[in-house]
């Protein structure tokens, strides 16, 4: 798959929506229960250390060359945003 045609903007916006949908998939399709978590939950977990290690690159190569990745670096605070606030929605 050539990802060259894509713009590094889309490609970052389509990990965090692909991985968000398979995380949610996960967690219907897999039963869990509070000592077992299901794969879905695993899933979101291991969405801040990846998501935060995808930002790092793309800090690195910002950096590095002389391509802007501000918009990306806005698109990742926007996710997080989005995602602390939509959590910290519910009550129990």
């Amino acid at each position: 798959m050539n990802l060259n045609k894509y713009s590094k903007e889309t490609i970052t916006i389509a990990f965090y929506i692909i991985y968000i949908l398979l995380a949610g998939l996960c967690y219907e399709l897999f039963p869990g229960d509070a000592k077992k978590p299901n794969m879905g939950v695993l899933l979101f977990f291991l969405l801040i250390p990846i998501g935060i290690i995808y930002a790092l690159v793309q800090v690195v190569k910002h950096l590095n060359s002389n391509v802007s990745y501000l918009k990306c670096f806005l698109i990742h605070v926007t996710v997080w945003v989005s995602i602390i606030v939509f959590l910290g929605s519910y009550h129990k």
